[in-house]
């Protein structure tokens, strides 16, 4: 983990600095505006910031997704998680995934999705989602949708082999 590095709460007052980390992370301002939005619908569950010196340098955020058929209890999403371009590669992303998932079991929560890329996450305990049968309402992702989820969750008696959907929140949707 990178020296100095102090992962807390998201504050009202970082917004702007927050807003600005992701564009930049991203090159674009849509996750960003993504993030403007969650706030707006008061749709995150969960948020940590990483700073060094008191400059923000990551981001990471949790908002609940919904399942079809219907799955009961705490459902949620990471994403985005975002870091400074001259700070990737030094452990940023994964100290705030690791504070945010322990944040997750702290909270009870069932099942944990993410989108993106498979080897960084598998690191984490995610696993393909269709291997438990959930795939993504958003598009076809193949083994970049990973969920974490107890092996010996019955899923409330739906039937095994029949495949849960997970829907992000619908701010999700203007990102491409």
């Amino acid at each position: 983990m990178t020296l100095g590095l102090l992962i807390r709460k998201v504050r009202k007052e970082d917004r702007e600095a927050v807003y600005a980390l992701i564009a930049s992370a991203f090159e674009r301002k849509d996750e960003a505006e993504l993030v403007e939005r969650l706030w707006e619908e008061h749709a995150i569950k969960f948020e940590r910031m990483a700073e060094i010196s008191g400059v923000p340098v990551g981001y990471c955020a949790f908002t609940t997704v919904t399942c079809k058929p219907d799955l009961s209890g705490l459902l949620l999403g990471l994403g985005p998680l975002a870091v400074a371009p001259d700070h990737q590669r030094q452990g940023v992303g994964a100290a705030l995934v690791e504070e945010g998932l322990k944040l997750c079991r702290e909270n009870n929560a069932r099942l944990i999705a993410v989108l993106g890329d498979p080897h960084y996450y598998e690191r984490f305990g995610f696993e393909p989602a269709a291997k438990r049968k959930f795939t993504w309402a958003g598009f076809e992702a193949g083994d970049a949708f990973r969920i974490i989820a107890p092996d010996d969750d019955d899923f409330d008696g739906v039937d095994p082999e029949e495949i849960r959907t997970l829907h992000y929140h619908p701010a999700f949707d203007a990102v491409s």
